[in-house]
């Protein structure tokens, strides 16, 4: 801003002011030359008529220029003052855009989500939480792309997703990792198979099954390898896959037997029998974020919604 020097007068040449113009003064002329007068613009800023009076003086001052005088019982602007009211106005006008965005941020009922996660959570978890949510934030878009959680870790260390959802483990340092919730898995028959009347499926049971693991390196084949191997069995795969989704349909076409993560289960409860399975393989769906990035509102909205709906599933699926 200009300074106005000492001792000028009104209609000088030299435009030099004494003091910077403050955010108050800009806000009283505001609502000055928006409510006509000066009652109306304490009314309007609550607070009082001397105040908004003080302010417009300052202004007048400190300015060295007439920006209103009075015309039957209200204030009017002058030239200047109407310019100095639309300068004004642009600069309320980009706060009052700002002040938008910040409510829009509050409340976290829009913007983009983008999840990731594994193929079995897609299919047996999110679906339900999606719609718990979108009734909560309908204006809210997500994206969501499945992958295998190496894949996902991957794409969370490059930021391309907010969050990430996996049964599998996740042991990056530069990832948040919280378990959300841990349930047994299941093991799945085909209709007819001889351990159709059993309740649970014991380890022992599985001796000259043929079984419809998933891969080698998977946290449920290797618990079933290692349970296996401590009652004196053998775990041979008759068909590996990667997906629960495969081993499922696979079991459902009457290839085999498989002990599974219980979310894929439930989805096949018409095409399977689905055991409790002994002793228990945990799993476990973790949630993980980038520590270089705080959590959205949005995605803390997501989570929790995730969280209300894991809390409420049943201990087993079976």
């Amino acid at each position: 801003m200009r300074r106005l020097c000492a001792g000028f007068q009104p209609g000088s040449s030299f435009i030099v002011m004494t003091r910077p113009l403050n955010f108050p003064q800009l806000q009283a002329f505001r609502a000055i030359m928006q409510a006509g007068t000066t009652i109306g613009a304490a009314a309007m800023l609550n607070t009082t008529q001397p105040s908004i009076s003080r302010r417009l003086t300052e202004l007048q001052n400190f300015s060295g220029l007439k920006l209103l005088e009075k015309h039957q019982g209200r204030l009017r602007p002058t030239r200047e003052g109407m310019l100095l009211y639309r300068a004004i106005q642009k600069h309320f006008e980009g706060l009052d855009q700002i002040e938008t965005v910040v409510a829009m941020l509050r409340r976290s009922g829009t913007g983009t989500l983008r999840i990731g996660c594994t193929p079995v959570l897609a299919l047996g978890v999110l679906p339900a939480v999606v719609e718990v949510f979108s009734q909560r934030f309908p204006d809210a878009h997500l994206i969501v792309h499945t992958h295998a959680t190496l894949r996902l870790m991957e794409l969370l260390r490059q930021e391309l997703f907010d969050c990430i959802l996996t049964t599998g483990k996740v042991m990056e340092s530069d990832f948040e990792s919280l378990a959300m919730r841990t349930i047994p898995a299941v093991c799945v028959l085909p209709h007819g198979h001889r351990l159709a009347n059993e309740a649970v499926v014991d380890v022992r049971m599985l001796r000259g099954e043929r079984l419809i693991t998933l891969d080698s390196a998977d946290e449920i084949t290797l618990a079933l390898g290692a349970l296996m191997y401590a009652v004196g069995l053998e775990m041979k795969s008759a068909i590996e896959t990667t997906s629960s989704i495969t081993v499922c349909a696979m079991v459902a076409s009457g290839n085999g037997i498989g002990v599974v993560t219980p979310f894929v289960a439930g989805t096949f409860a018409q095409k399977v029998l689905i055991k409790p399975f002994v002793p228990a393989i945990g799993v476990t769906v973790s949630m993980a974020t980038t520590t270089q990035t705080a959590p959205s509102l949005l995605a803390s909205h997501f989570v929790e919604v995730l969280m209300e709906h894991l809390h409420e599933l049943p201990p087993t699926f079976a």
